[in-house]
């Protein structure tokens, strides 16, 4: 049993709220991990047939006089009487740890849904297995960079450290591997060609089930190729009306409606664009990420052995892919609130990922497939450390190459491993 690194926060959270909402793609390991924490409570499945029947037959019946705390998964197929009878017991008896609400549809695009449980729900988002999760015994990179609530001294002296730090045992090829085979626990163990066939089933039936299912959508069939554009735009800004055009849906907000589907089902997220009051020529628009690098690859058909190819095009967005994901998925077992963005501005400066502390401090990150840095593939990390001065933290450059480097004062170059091996 792989450890999740978010349990001990969800556990947290039901001795403290009434419901807690665990979110994320389907085949995340939701269900495995909300077994795992109420043992004891009532666990009921909508997936199963006759459990749903009598869920939406009778919503008020379905849950009373139940072993607290009742786990219902797949939340979203219930509808919205079942949630407003939740919302009636959790106000007629308010003591914490009462629901467990898992959904592969993001509630908070549910409209009736969200603010039935507004005031009275905390929200997490499950995604599959971290690098830190399979690999690792201790804490990954982001925990070290954000330990410490102090300034900049702690900053410098975890630099020191992994400066320190022995060199990464990866290759190249150990790294296309693990991208491409991504952190969906159903296919660890398969190789590239069945891992292929299991992404492709998996978009077809239950993520094409669920966006029917909450959303009505009529072009369900579309998705697959809307997700292939993505794939294709991974790591990139998202221009709607350049992936409109490419598929032809009729109307651009027919395209904006598919993809917010996506969107819906945790299949893809989008990096929002940062800016502050110095850098005010910043652009705002998104970048477009989908949320497992072994899902992308697979969308692409793309397998380790072409993605260890350095002329392959899609190297360096799955790259990237790969490595923001990571530190997303890091971030979940965190208690610390951070904001994820991307940075670029109208001369090009651009920055791959920014992490922002709830004081305002940034933690700066560059993504390169090649196993050489130079001091250039900083150079807009220097430049964004001066205009924000004191609220620069670290700057990092992930690479894959073997031995950490300092690069310039408070940036650092370090293997794409340490993400997880320090």
């Amino acid at each position: 049993m792989v450890e999740r690194r978010v349990e001990p926060v969800l556990r947290r959270a039901l001795d403290t709220f009434r419901i807690v909402v665990l979110q994320g793609p389907r085949q995340s390991g939701k269900t495995t991990l909300a077994r795992q924490i109420t043992n004891g409570g009532t666990f009921l499945s909508l997936d199963d047939p006759a459990v749903l029947s009598l869920a939406v037959d009778d919503p008020i019946g379905f849950i009373a006089d139940r072993r607290r705390p009742v786990v219902i998964d797949e939340i979203q197929r219930g509808g919205d009487d079942l949630v407003r009878a939740i919302k009636l017991v959790v106000d007629a008896d308010p003591a914490p740890g009462s629901f467990l609400l898992t959904g592969s549809a993001d509630f908070l695009t549910v409209p009736v849904l969200s603010e039935s449980l507004a005031g009275r729900a905390v929200f997490f988002n499950l995604a599959p297995f971290s690098a830190v999760e399979l690999h690792a015994e201790a804490d990954g990179l982001l925990a070290r960079l954000c330990a410490n609530a102090g300034a900049n001294a702690s900053a410098a002296a975890t630099m020191s450290d992994l400066l320190e730090a022995p060199p990464s045992a990866l290759t190249r090829t150990d790294y296309a591997e693990r991208i491409c085979r991504g952190g969906y626990p159903e296919v660890l163990g398969l190789s590239d060609a069945d891992r292929i066939r299991w992404f492709e089933s998996y978009v077809l039936t239950s993520v094409t089930r669920d966006i029917v299912e909450v959303t009505g959508a009529r072009r369900s069939t579309e998705l697959p190729r809307l997700l292939r554009a993505v794939a294709a735009r991974t790591a990139g800004e998202l221009v709607l009306a350049d992936l409109h055009r490419d598929l032809g849906f009729g109307r651009v907000e027919t395209t904006a409606d598919y993809l917010s589907h996506l969107e819906m089902t945790h299949l893809v997220a989008r990096l929002g664009g940062w800016a502050s009051s110095t850098a005010t020529q910043a652009k705002r628009r998104p970048k477009v990420l989908v949320t497992d690098s072994g899902l992308a690859a697979a969308t692409l058909g793309v397998n380790a052995q072409r993605l260890g190819d350095a002329s392959e095009a899609s190297r360096g967005p799955l790259h990237e892919t790969y490595a923001v994901n990571e530190l997303r998925r890091q971030a979940m077992a965190l208690n610390e609130p951070l904001r994820f963005s991307h940075f670029r501005d109208a001369r090009g400066r651009e920055i791959d990922l920014l992490i922002e502390r709830p004081d305002g401090r940034l933690i700066a990150v560059e993504v390169k497939a090649g196993a050489t840095v130079r001091p250039i593939d900083a150079k807009w990390l220097a430049w964004l450390a001066d205009l924000v001065g004191n609220r620069f933290e670290v700057g990092v450059v992930l690479f894959t190459g073997q031995r950490p480097l300092r690069i310039a004062d408070r940036i650092v170059a370090l293997p794409m491993s340490y993400l997880w091996e320090i």
